[in-house]
C-alpha cells in the first residue's frame, strides 16, 4: 500500500478538524469513543475523495451528525440482562416454530424423508452462520447453500432490522438501538436459532438451561467485564410491554403497519389502499379506535358497502364526503350503479382483518370475537373471467394501428400518417405483448434495466427510483423476444444510453407527479378505442398480461413454475416459495419465444 503524507498547509487544516485523517491519497473520517464496558469503539469511514477542501466539509458534517450516535453509544447501550432476555426469547420462539413444523410433518406430510432433509439443511445453515458469520463461506450442499442465502438476505435486510428494533423494544422497553447494539442482537439471534435447531431431535424442555449453556459462547458480543445475572425464562407468549403507549387510532395503526410494509418493498399503491380503507371505514361506522370495533360494526360496514355508489372513490371529493352525503348520492342513482362488487367488499374486509391483526400483534387489546374474514361472500365470477384478455387476432389488429404503421405526428400519434415514432407509446404495448409485465414495470424502465444474463438480453424488473414493484415475487428478469430485437428495441436502448437518459421512456412521464404508468394507461385507452370502438370496452394494457399468461399456460413445454417466473407470481406452495430458485434465463427465453410474433 502506498502511504502519502499531508503537506504542512494540509496538516494545519486537518488539525482544525480532529476527525479527519488520510489513508494513502484518500481522506477518511475517524472517531474513537471510550466506553466503560467495551473499551475503545473505533469508527472509520472513507470519504472517497482526494480533495482536502471537499474532505474538510464532509468531515465537519459527519462529525456533527455523529454526536447523536455517540450519545446513544454512551448512554443507551443494551445491558447484559436485556441481552439474555432477548436470547431466551429467540430460543423460545424458534423452538415453538420447530415444534409446529414437527406436528405438521407428522400429520400432513407426503414425504417425511424429504421434510427431514430440509430440516437438517436448515439446522446446518444456522450452525454455519453461527460459526462463520453473515459473510462466511457458502456450502457445497445445495439445500444448505439455499438456506444460507435466505438467512443472510433476511438478516441484512432493512425489514429485519426494523423487526428486531420493534421486538426488542416490546421485550425490554429499550427506546432505540444503535447500529452497534443491533449487531449484538443479531449475533445473539443467530446463536439462539442455531442452538434451537441443534436440539431439534431432542425434546427441549428447559429453555433456561439451553440459554445458560449457550451464554458462554454468545457473551463475547456483550461486555467482557460484567457478570451476567441469572436468567428467568420467558414464556412462549409473554405479554408485550409498551403497547399501552401505542396510539390505537386506526390511522396510526395503519401508519405503523405501512412503515413496515414499505421497508419490505410493498408498492405505494397498495399502501394507499389501506389508508383509503381507513377513511371509508371511519366515515361509515364512526369508529376510529381499533379497540372499540365489534363484529356487529364489521357487519354493518359490509351492509353499507352494498349501498355505496359503484364509482365511489374515483373522485377526490369522495374522501371528504360524510356518510349522509354518500348515501344521498347513491339514492339518486339507478340500481345497477349502486353497490360495490363482491370482490371489492371482500378486499375491504381483508384490510380490516389485517389491520386488527396488526394491532393485536402490537399488543393493543382488540375484541377477540372480531372476525372480519367470516363476513366474506363467495364470488360468483371466476378471477380469470373478470379481466378481458387480448386474443392473437385482436393483437394483430391492434398493431396495425397508426402508432405502428404510420402517424400524422408524434403529438397525434394515434392519427394515420406517414411517419413511425419509436417512443414509449410505440414500444410499451409491444413489450407488454411479449413479456406479460405490468404497466408500471414497463413504463418505468431505465436504460440500465436492460441487461444481459447468460448472454441473453433481458428486462431487469426490480425496485428503482423510477418505479416500485408490486411485491418481492415481482423482482425478476424476463428475456426479450427476438421479434422485439428485430424491430430495433436494443438499438433504441443504446441510443437512450448514449444520450445519458435516466429513463427509457421520458415521453410517458407525468411532469407533475413523475409517474409513468398513468399516462401510458390513457394512451392505451385512446389506441384501443380508436381501433376497436365499443368492442374494446373491456380491453386495457393489463389485457396484454392476461394474453401472455393465457397463451403460455396452454403451451405444453412451459411449466407452471416457468410461467410464474416470467410474470412475477409467487410459488404455488411454501416449499416452492422457500426453496425453489428461479428458472435459468435460457429456459425463460425458450418459453418467451413461444409467444406468436403478432406484429
Amino acid at each position: 500500500m502506498t502511504v502519502s503524507y499531508p503537506s504542512k498547509p494540509d496538516l494545519k487544516r486537518m488539525l482544525n478538524q480532529p476527525h479527519l485523517s488520510k489513508r494513502g491519497n484518500v481522506y477518511q473520517w475517524r472517531r474513537r469513543l471510550r466506553r466503560q464496558s467495551t473499551g475503545i469503539v473505533d469508527i472509520k469511514l472513507s470519504l472517497g475523495t482526494t480533495d482536502l477542501r471537499c474532505a474538510h466539509i464532509l468531515s465537519r458534517r459527519i462529525s456533527a451528525e455523529s454526536d447523536v450516535v455517540m450519545e446513544q453509544l454512551t448512554h443507551q447501550q443494551i445491558t447484559p440482562d436485556m441481552a439474555r432476555r432477548w436470547l431466551a426469547s429467540v430460543i423460545t420462539k424458534e423452538r415453538a416454530k420447530i415444534e409446529k413444523l414437527k406436528l405438521l410433518h407428522r400429520f400432513d406430510s407426503r414425504d417425511p424423508a424429504d421434510d427431514n432433509r430440509h430440516d437438517q439443511a436448515t439446522a446446518n445453515a444456522w450452525a454455519q452462520v453461527n460459526a462463520d458469520g453473515l459473510h462466511g463461506a457458502t456450502s457445497d450442499h445445495p439445500l444448505v447453500s439455499l438456506n444460507l442465502d435466505i438467512i443472510r438476505d433476511d438478516l441484512t435486510s432493512e425489514a429485519r432490522q426494523n423487526i428486531i428494533q420493534r421486538d426488542f423494544k416490546v421485550l425490554t422497553g429499550h427506546p432505540q438501538l444503535s447500529a452497534f447494539d443491533r449487531s449484538k442482537l443479531i449475533s445473539l439471534l443467530i446463536a439462539g436459532k442455531a442452538a434451537a435447531w441443534k436440539r431439534h431431535e431432542d425434546a427441549l424442555a428447559d429453555i433456561d438451561a439451553a440459554a445458560d449453556e449457550l451464554w458462554d459462547s454468545a457473551s463475547h458480543v456483550l461486555s467482557p467485564e460484567t457478570e451476567p445475572p441469572a436468567l428467568s425464562p420467558q414464556p412462549a407468549h409473554a405479554p408485550e410491554e409498551g403497547a399501552d403507549n401505542l396510539d390505537p387510532d386506526m390511522h396510526a395503526v395503519v401508519s405503523r403497519m405501512n412503515d413496515m410494509k414499505r421497508s419490505e418493498g410493498i408498492e405505494e399503491k397498495t399502501l394507499r389502499q389501506y389508508e383509503s380503507f381507513v377513511g371509508l371505514f371511519t366515515t361509515l361506522t364512526g369508529i376510529s379506535d381499533v379497540r372499540l370495533i365489534r363484529q356487529t360494526d364489521a357487519t354493518g360496514f359490509r351492509a353499507a358497502l352494498y349501498k355505496l355508489p359503484k364509482s365511489w372513490g374515483k373522485s377526490p371529493a369522495d374522501r371528504n364526503a360524510s356518510r349522509d352525503e354518500i348515501m344521498a348520492r347513491a339514492a339518486k342513482l339507478p340500481p345497477e350503479k349502486v353497490g360495490l362488487s363482491i370482490g371489492t367488499i371482500n378486499r375491504h374486509l381483508e384490510h380490516l382483518g389485517q389491520i386488527v391483526e396488526w394491532a393485536s400483534d402490537e399488543g393493543i387489546t382488540v375484541n377477540p370475537k372480531l372476525k372480519p374474514g367470516k363476513l366474506r361472500r363467495k364470488d360468483t365470477v371466476r378471477d380469470c373471467d373478470k379481466k378481458q384478455a387480448f386474443t392473437e387476432t385482436e393483437l394483430n389488429r391492434l398493431f396495425k394501428a397508426p402508432v405502428w404503421t404510420g402517424s400524422k405526428s408524434e403529438y397525434h400519434q394515434t392519427d394515420p400518417g406517414h411517419d413511425i415514432y419509436r417512443n414509449g407509446t410505440y414500444w410499451t404495448p409491444l413489450l407488454g405483448a411479449f413479456t406479460g409485465a405490468r404497466r408500471e414495470e414497463i413504463a418505468g424502465l431505465a436504460p440500465a434495466d436492460i441487461v444481459e444474463v447468460d448472454g441473453i438480453a433481458c428486462l431487469n424488473i426490480e425496485d428503482s427510483e423510477l418505479r416500485r414493484i408490486k411485491n418481492i415475487s415481482s423482482k425478476r428478469v424476463v428475456p426479450i423476444h427476438s421479434r422485439l430485437i428485430e424491430l430495433g428495441f436494443l438499438d433504441f436502448v443504446e441510443t437512450a444510453r448514449a444520450k445519458g437518459q435516466p429513463e427509457l421512456f421520458p415521453d410517458l412521464r407525468e411532469p407533475a407527479t413523475g409517474k409513468h404508468g398513468r399516462k401510458l394507461g390513457r394512451r392505451m385507452r385512446q389506441i384501443v378505442d380508436k381501433t376497436f370502438g365499443a368492442e374494446g370496452a373491456g380491453l386495457s394494457f393489463h389485457s396484454l398480461r392476461h394474453y401472455v399468461q393465457g397463451t403460455l399456460e396452454h403451451v405444453p413445454e412451459v411449466t407452471d413454475k416457468v410461467l410464474r417466473d416470467i410474470v412475477g407470481h409467487e410459488g404455488k406452495d411454501t416449499h416452492e416459495r422457500t426453496y425453489s430458485k428461479r428458472a435459468p434465463a435460457a429456459v425463460l427465453q425458450a418459453a418467451i419465444e413461444k409467444l406468436p410474433a403478432v406484429i
